[in-house]
Order: C-alpha cells, then structure tokens, then sequence
C-alpha cells in the first residue's frame, strides 16, 4: 500500500480557528496523543521525508505516507481526491485513524 523513502521531520503547529474542514482536522490532530502524533511525524520521515507533495513508487504511492489512489479514498476520515493537494497535518490525521483501525500494515517498513 505504501512505499518507502527518506527522513524529514515534520513538527506541530496550532489550531485554527472557525468551521472549516481544514480546522476539523486541525483539531482532530490535537486531540491525538502525542505517541501518535510522534508516530505520524516518524512514519512520514521514513516513507517520503516528510514530502507532503511526493509520489514514489513510478507513481502509484501519493503524499506524506505514501498512500495508494485506493488506500486514501476508503481512509477512515479521508476527504477524497489525492493525498498530494492535501496538507501534511490533514494527511497525517488520516494516517493515524487508518492505523487505528488497521494497525501498521500499510506502512509495512516505516509503520
């Protein structure tokens, strides 16, 4: 499901104010733990250096973590379309619920 890459890190930053989706997923971020927030900085260093705009893998692997098309779309809170025009903070809360449900099978080296 995701490809493997290099090491960046990527660090926190606030909420943001009003009912936006991108403040939606400002706050769901910090409502995590800090272990998995550290978990989502960790697995997006190694799976693309932290690039939220990367696509690896001849170009089937998108974004931060590395998502397939497929993966990201049926992601517990994912808001469609393709991981890269998404922010690292949105994609990193869909990481987190994904490995909530899943454990860290899809990020079979870096997870």
């Amino acid at each position: 499901m995701v490809f493997a890459g290099a090491a960046q890190a990527h660090g926190g930053g606030g909420r943001h104010g009003g009912g936006s989706a991108a403040s939606k997923y400002e706050r769901w971020w910090e409502d995590f733990s800090p272990k998995s927030r550290d978990w989502a900085r960790a697995v997006s260093q190694c799976e693309s250096g932290g690039d939220r705009n990367i696509h690896g893998g001849g170009g089937a692997y998108h974004g931060a973590f590395q998502f397939t098309i497929g993966t990201w779309r049926t992601s517990p809170r994912s808001p469609g379309a393709d991981p890269h025009t998404r922010t690292w903070r949105t994609q990193a809360v869909v990481a987190v619920f994904l490995m909530k449900r899943d454990g860290t099978g899809p990020w079979p080296v870096c997870g």
